[in-house]
């Protein structure tokens, strides 16, 4: 094995050099040239995606001060910055004296403008999902079909959704900031207020429904991952794979949906500013002072009102209605509070309510004796197979929730103690009563 050959390569190593860095990563001016030149290639504006140095020159002077043209020699000062993006970003053609753009600078350009376009473009997240779904459900039956929905179809999906989450994230995020900024704003008047919060309300609702949209599409794709049975160790570690991807995308979603709650007390706080009674009274007073001393005149062939001299005239289109009518708005004026009304007793849905609980206490009861039953037979034997005394539970008390909970209480206690050791062996499997279970043996030290 020659030298060449044993040579490691280290991406950390590698860019962190000053000089191999700053050529991966432009600074803010030959980024935005770069930029530039990307759009003029996308908008055709450039003859076989060719342009020359003066045209490069010339944006680059677009980008300098007044003092740094007249201190600078600007020939010279951009041409250092020209040769410093041939590494990565341009090529020269020495033939044809004209530059084209390197593959990288491409990719550079593409990957950026689909990051900085996803905060406005609408999310394709429930077109993905729904096709995901359809193309896994015509491939439950066959374990060849199923391999090719893993391999193919969701890996291509895959990057594609992991984006669009991003893109969710992002223009919700932005339109949470908008929204608390304009529900702080002071120097707005109380109807303009109004009228921006609702147009952000409007908006963080439609990204409130993609988020919904999100949240049913991914929960439904694991669900029938959850409810595939195989025998393939290959389908099964694909499906465990799967389903911690869904539930990487459901803490981010959740994550989300976070900070949107986080935005209603402001949204509460600004309007009960407007229900509170001096606001009312106010506005209740000017509406009276409004209907006393308007005037509705004939102006040529259209009827205008006149408002009274304290108030600036206001243009208002309307087809000559019959009468003048102010809808009282029941958020701003609300009517007084009526008396409490007193509801008789139901008996019988306190009798059913009893019932209910009663046999919650009962079910505790139960759990907590297989619970104590389960340890005591631990303690004797030293070693227990959890995943047969869950069937065990099943078989004599016939409620799958009274098993599950005793299973589950069990493996907590035994997780928080050192007395314990948890062994889950997923190559071997309890099946019983329809279901399986992975082998869970319990030992005592």
């Amino acid at each position: 094995m020659n030298k060449e050959e044993e040579t490691i390569f280290n991406f950390e190593d590698e860019a962190s050099k000053s000089e191999t860095y700053l050529a991966l990563f432009p600074e803010e001016r030959e980024g935005i040239v770069i930029i530039h030149l990307y759009e003029g290639i996308v908008a055709g504006r450039y003859e076989n995606n060719r342009f020359t140095g003066d045209e490069i020159h010339r944006l680059f002077e677009a980008t300098m001060t007044a003092n740094e043209k007249e201190n600078l020699y600007v020939k010279s000062y951009n041409k250092n910055r020209i040769l410093r993006l041939q590494k990565f970003f341009l090529s020269y053609d020495e033939e044809t004296r004209t530059y084209s753009f390197q593959e990288y600078g491409i990719s550079f350009c593409k990957t950026a403008k689909d990051t900085l376009e996803g905060s406005f473009k609408p999310t394709k997240i429930k077109i993905i999902c729904a096709e995901l779904k359809v193309k896994l459900e015509a491939s439950l039956d066959s374990e060849s079909a199923l391999k090719n929905w893993f391999e193919i179809h969701f890996e291509h999906y895959q990057p594609t959704l992991k984006k669009h989450i991003d893109f969710l994230d992002r223009q919700i995020d932005e339109a949470v900031t908008k929204l608390r900024k304009d529900t702080l704003a002071v120097n707005l008047k109380p109807l303009k207020l109004l009228r921006t919060v609702s147009d952000d309300l409007t908006e963080v609702h439609k990204k409130n429904e993609e988020l919904r949209t999100a949240f049913e599409e991914t929960n439904a794709i694991s669900l029938i991952l959850t409810d595939i049975d195989s025998n393939s160790r290959e389908i099964l570690d694909y499906i465990d794979n799967k389903i911690d991807f869904f539930d990487g995308i459901q803490r981010r979603l959740r994550g989300t949906d976070r900070r949107l709650n986080r935005i209603q007390p402001k949204i509460k706080q600004l309007f009960a500013a407007f229900r509170n009674p001096e606001y009312s009274a106010q506005t209740d007073r000017f509406i009276r002072f409004l209907l006393k001393h308007s005037t509705l005149e004939r102006i040529k062939y259209d009827k205008e009102i006149i408002f009274p001299k304290e108030v600036p005239s206001l243009k208002v289109k309307f087809h000559r209605p019959k009468y003048i009518l102010f809808n009282r708005d029941k958020e701003l004026f609300p009517t007084k509070s009526k008396g409490r009304k007193k509801y008789e007793p139901d008996l019988a849905a306190e009798k059913e309510s009893q019932a209910i609980l009663d046999k919650a206490l009962d079910d505790f009861d139960t759990v907590e004796n297989w619970v104590n039953r389960i340890f005591a037979e631990l303690k004797t034997s030293k070693k227990l197979n959890l995943s047969e005394a869950y069937f065990r539970i099943l078989r004599d008390v016939s409620d799958f929730s009274i098993a599950t909970k005793a299973f589950f209480k069990v493996l907590d206690l035994c997780y928080a103690s050192d007395d314990y050791k948890v062994k889950i062996d997923k190559s071997k499997s309890v099946k019983n009563e329809g279901l399986i279970l992975w082998n869970t043996i319990l030992t005592e030290y």
